[in-house]
Order: C-alpha cells, then structure tokens, then sequence
C-alpha cells in the first residue's frame, strides 16, 4: 500500500501526527519536497522529536526513510539531526537513504538567498535557508546533486567555500546515496508512506503565489519528488 500526507492549506495542519500513526504501519517513509525549511514535531511517551530533513519514520526500529530526489538538503542541517537522533539513543545506521539526484544546498546558496528577497521591490519573506536559490538553480541547471559532488571531478570545480563544506560529509554523504527510485520499484510491494511538507496552498504551481515556497508540496510531488 502507497499512501501520501499532505497538507491542504500553508501548512501546520497536523501533519506530523497523521504521519506519526501510520508511519508504525510502513516500511518505508520518504520525504519528496522541500528541505530544512520544513519541520514534523512528533511526541511518543515523553520525548519530543523534531525532524526538518529527515522522514520522521526514523524514530521507529527497523524503519527505513528515504530523502527523494524533488529534496534540496542542507547537508549541515541533515547530519546535526543525525547527531540528535543518535545522541537521544536512535539508531539510523543503514536506514537512512539519499537520492542520488537531490539537490544539495550550499553555503553560497544561502547568501544569494537573502540577498535576492533584500532587492525586492515587494519582498515575499524567506527563511534564508538557501531553499528558494537551489530550486532556482536546479532549474536554470546551475545547481548540484549529490552524485555529482562526490565525483572528484566536479567537486574541485565549486567555489573553495562550498568545496570544503561538500568535504566535511563526504565519505559519510557516499555511503548513504543511492539510486532511491530503483530502490522503492524493488520495495514495491511493501507498505510506503510518503511524508508531504508545507501544504498545497505553498506549492509552486497550485498555491497562493507568489507567496508560496519552490517545491512541489501538493500530493503530485509525491511521484516525481520519488521517481
């Protein structure tokens, strides 16, 4: 069974808890849009978990998540939640699987970021994560995927700034990237949620615009956010 959460307004409509219950019942959890700028708070007994980047699935033993290739992923933001969740006694080793062909958001990305929205004659508000740029890029094809920064070739092309962050979680970033749409075909017949963030009325095409954020968050990007 496939099945998608999203959101039907701007988002914070309780996402995090409809996706908390059935996330005990998949498989497989996979986050298909956005990035750090989205978050899920989910509480279980007395702990309180809160995920930006990572499917909130995580939490569950033996539940593996996925980050699908319509992400743009703050590589920093994504390994201090690893350190969180492992330093509160989760254990994501081997559970955790990057797309090969998300989008990555880099240092240089966040300064653009702001400063674009700064030159607005109507500034429409941003989080400064470098969110808006990435997309941007990604479609003009000026940005990154995480397959190619972890080939060396490419990797010496970036700006120093960027290069140095890329070489930080280099060898951790390798181990965990794989081809996550051939990944979900062989899982097909298992049970896989599809963990939407913000809400329909933020998406790209079918929101409020121009006040709506770059990603697909209606439920379409679930397919091509995961292939």
């Amino acid at each position: 069974m496939n099945l998608v959460v999203i959101g039907a307004q701007w988002g914070d409509e309780g996402k995090g808890k409809m996706i908390d219950y059935f996330a005990e019942r998949a498989s497989f959890i996979v986050r298909f849009s956005g990035g750090a700028n989205a978050g899920h708070t989910v509480v279980i007994g007395d702990e309180t978990y809160k995920l930006h980047l990572i499917p909130s699935g995580i939490i569950y033993p033996d539940r593996n998540v996925i980050l699908g290739n319509g992400m743009v992923i703050d590589l920093e933001a994504f390994f201090n939640e690893l350190k969180m969740l492992s330093d509160r006694g989760i254990k994501w080793e081997g559970r955790v699987f990057i797309s090969d062909r998300a989008h990555l958001v880099l240092p240089g990305f966040k300064k653009i970021d702001v400063e674009t929205d700064k030159k607005r004659q109507h500034p429409i508000g941003t989080t400064g994560r470098g969110i808006g740029t990435t997309y941007s890029l990604k479609a003009s094809r000026d940005s990154f995927r995480v397959v190619d920064v972890l080939d060396p070739l490419i990797l010496d092309e970036l700006a120093e700034e960027d290069r140095n962050f890329i070489k930080k979680y280099f060898d951790s970033l390798k181990k965990m990237t794989t081809d996550t749409s051939l990944l979900l075909w062989e899982n097909k017949d298992k049970n896989i949620l599809f963990e939407g963030a913000q809400g329909t009325l933020l998406d790209i095409d079918h929101g409020t615009y121009p006040y709506v954020s770059s990603g697909i968050s209606s439920a379409s990007g679930a397919s091509q956010g995961s292939g």
